[in-house]
């Protein structure tokens, strides 16, 4: 599971499991980097938690 994380018109993408780390950066800066992975760590789990009520009610749809 990965998340993607936009900053201005770069992009990285994030490994969410089995832990928080960078997967690709198309030109965010090393310090945001830093205060992103901090923030996706923080929230790692409301993000799984809500990909996973999403995929649910596809799924029943």
């Amino acid at each position: 599971m990965h998340i993607h994380v936009l900053y201005g018109r770069q992009e990285a993408k994030y490994w969410l499991e089995p832990q928080v780390e960078l997967a690709k950066n198309s030109g965010i800066p090393e310090h945001k980097l830093n205060e992103i992975k901090r923030i996706v760590e923080k929230y790692a789990d409301d993000f799984k938690e809500q990909f996973q009520q999403h995929i649910g009610k596809r799924i029943d749809d």
